[in-house]
């Protein structure tokens, strides 16, 4: 680089140079990196999601450097292993201090979204996060944290919404007449979301028959599904993680617990794992979660092509269609890498964020069918919250013949509703 320096110099074109300098948006002028901290857990019992995550977000690496980066720096990805809270946030201080990032993403759950992104702030970066949904992380002041998926009370609300609008029909009973049952794992994704149902059944004028909280690694399920059997669910909206998403579902079997409609809320319900271990049972089942794979109608023409190619090179690695915490994950480095870093004036956090704020793009602009809107203590209804994408799309996907299958809302879905209400298990 020095000998190209001097021979710009002695052509007598420094001016030239400079100019050319003085435009590049980063302060990697000399087309270094763009470091950027990623934490996920790689080991641990998020494990698995967490590397599914990770294998999308390097596609959306991979997807920008191939295009030359952004105007000539390429991304450079710094691993950190985040299996529980505290690993988490001792990775992203050594990250951050080690490496001197100055944005970081990830992180899958919950937990981690919340030790993460206050050490993040703490020390002054950026924390992007994919797919951590707890409500909290976006209304604890934080100047420098954004949150591209919905947050998790938005899964509670659209898992009411679809029993109002879609299920009760078809279980042929007024709405207000519904015997909906609420079953939540107890820490912090289980908890907000639970308050997201709560609040949201409340504005519609609903009871909850059951309402009851649990740990997630618990290991007999006997005693929460005889409460089920005896509240006489309707719809049973479930909180619950793989292990005990599988545990509650051979315990239903074994104790002939029948639901005429089940909505599991991301999580254990959405992950392939669950047809590999209940078999065709998933099929029938509801999820309300982050869109998979949407109805290419609803995306603009560029972002299909997008989805497109994501799609093909995921399957290509992994062997099998992405699951929602795979398509966020991409959607939201995606969208991060063509959007909002080509509209920052250096990688600097205030220059991301003012980037970040500015963005206001519609529905449809992401391949999950989000659009990108963040707040910034502006919302009449929660002046505290800052960094929460108030576009992010959120809906209810169906397993039918062991796939994930969108169905609602409308616009995004690619499948009619079918299987309501579910058969009993003699016939399943």
């Amino acid at each position: 680089m020095a000998r190209r320096l001097q021979a710009f110099l002695r052509a007598g074109s420094w001016v030239v140079f400079a100019a050319a300098f003085a435009c590049l948006p980063f302060k990697s002028a000399l087309a270094e990196d763009i470091k950027i901290g990623v934490l996920e857990p790689f080991t641990g019992p998020w494990a698995k999601n967490g590397n599914e995550s990770y294998v999308a977000m390097e596609i959306a690496r991979d997807m920008i450097n191939e295009k030359g980066g952004i105007r000539g720096d390429k991304i450079a990805f710094i691993r950190g292993d985040a299996p529980d809270p505290s690993a988490g946030k001792s990775e992203a201080e050594r990250i951050i201090s080690q490496n001197g990032v100055k944005l970081i993403t990830g992180t899958y759950a919950s937990p981690l979204g919340i030790a993460i992104s206050a050490e993040a702030e703490r020390q002054g970066v950026v924390h992007w996060e994919t797919i951590a949904s707890a409500d909290i992380i976006t209304k604890r002041g934080y100047k420098h944290v954004f949150q591209v998926g919905p947050a998790a009370s938005r899964y509670g609300s659209a898992a009411l919404d679809f029993t109002k609008e879609e299920l009760a029909s078809r279980l042929n009973k007024k709405f207000e007449d519904l015997r909906i049952a609420l079953l939540w794992e107890n820490r912090a994704f289980g908890t907000a979301v639970g308050n997201g149902v709560r609040a949201r059944a409340k504005v519609l004028g609903v009871n909850l028959v059951l309402d009851e909280g649990y740990d997630q690694f618990m290991t007999d399920m006997t005693p929460l599904v005889q409460k089920l059997k005896d509240a006489k669910a309707d719809v049973l909206i479930v909180i619950s993680f793989i292990n005990d998403t599988v545990l509650l579902h051979r315990k239903a079997k074994e104790l002939d617990f029948n639901a005429p409609a089940v909505i599991g809320v991301s999580a254990g319900h959405s992950v392939p794992d669950l047809k590999d271990s209940i078999g065709t049972a998933v099929n029938g089942l509801f999820v309300s979660d982050l869109p998979v794979l949407v109805n290419p109608a609803a995306l603009r023409p560029e972002v299909q092509a997008a989805a497109e190619e994501f799609n093909k090179r995921y399957e290509k690695v992994q062997h099998r269609v992405p699951a929602g915490h795979a398509v966020a994950s991409f959607a939201a480095l995606w969208t991060l890498f063509n959007d909002v870093l080509p509209k920052a004036k250096s990688i600097a956090p205030d220059d991301v964020r003012a980037a970040a704020l500015s963005m206001d793009l519609p529905p449809g602009s992401l391949i999950n069918g989000s659009g990108l809107k963040f707040s910034n203590f502006d919302l009449s209804n929660d002046p505290k919250d800052a960094g929460q994408n108030i576009r992010s799309s959120i809906g209810v996907w169906q397993w039918q013949n062991l796939a994930a299958r969108q169905v609602y809302p409308k616009n995004l879905a690619t499948n009619e509703i079918a299987m309501v209400p579910l058969p009993d298990w003699s016939k399943r």
